[in-house]
């Protein structure tokens, strides 16, 4: 898919590919920028995709665009995309093959109700206007009202779950995020879902980012947990083969500086006496 990097500045000028996009009076620079992405998708009769920087320093994201001017927010299914901390930096575990769920509003075999599509695409608008905090309330709100209808094992509810983690990300709560993630993935693991690697690895890339020892060790032997029962029911693809490896690795550390922690407070509290 062609994939155009957008830039955003907050004098509220923009530029896709490094060519400034003129703007018209009354248009907001959001309108302009998915407005000239439908043109480029009208052009290809394809959907075509923009790595969006909406202002410096903040978080970008995905946005995919229909030739009919529909958008999403696609959710990275390559856990590179979500870095560790530059404490300790990580070794990319390997590419999400293809085939992963990746958004909520992901294309599937069957269209959605109107009145979810409806919800979806305000959450996105929502997201692409760095509206955040509105559009975490409203994923979550969509998320409760599947679960009570559908069920917290329905597709559609860990698609919504899913899209409340990534947007903790863009948050920044990288605990909610894990907790999110792994709540998906444990669920896919246990119904056997096909996507369930792909969940586990977007859950370790959530892990990833803590900054809490503590948190993580916790987080992490759950996450280990989850990788060792795909690979014992041999669900681990080959291009995930090293995922477990590289969680154990992590929480071996993780767990070596909070014992080395608690010991040396320990000593402290004796010698205090």
């Amino acid at each position: 898919m062609v994939r155009f990097e957008v830039h955003i500045s907050d004098e509220g000028f923009a530029g896709i590919d490094g060519e400034p996009l003129a703007l018209d009076a009354g248009r907001s620079v959001h309108e302009a920028v998915l407005d000239r992405l439908r043109q480029y998708a009208e052009q290809r009769g394809a959907p075509v995709e923009a790595t969006v920087n909406d202002g410096p320093g903040t978080t970008h994201f995905v946005l995919q665009v229909a030739p009919d001017g529909s958008s999403r927010v696609v959710i990275p299914t390559d856990p590179a995309s979500a870095p560790a901390p530059e404490s300790e930096p990580a070794p990319d575990p390997g590419p999400v093959p293809a085939s992963a769920r990746p958004t909520a509003g992901a294309p599937r075999s069957a269209p959605l109700p109107a009145a979810l599509a409806e919800t979806v695409t305000r959450i996105n608008a929502l997201t692409s206007d760095g509206r955040l905090d509105e559009a975490s309330a409203a994923a979550t709100a969509l998320r409760e009202n599947l679960t009570a209808s559908l069920g917290a094992e329905h597709p559609d509810t860990l698609e919504a779950r899913a899209m409340e983690a990534y947007l903790a990300h863009l948050r920044g709560d990288h605990r909610e995020a894990t907790v999110l993630a792994l709540d998906v993935a444990r669920t896919m693991c246990r119904t056997g879902d096909a996507q369930a690697p792909a969940a586990v690895a977007r859950a370790a890339a959530a892990w990833r980012r803590l900054d809490d020892d503590r948190t993580a060790v916790t987080h992490g032997r759950e996450l280990l947990r989850l990788c060792d029962s795909l690979h014992g029911a041999g669900l681990l693809p080959p291009d995930h083969a090293d995922l477990a490896r590289r969680v154990r690795r992590r929480l071996e550390k993780l767990t070596s500086r909070c014992t080395g922690s608690s010991t040396a407070r320990q000593t402290n509290v004796e010698r205090s006496r």
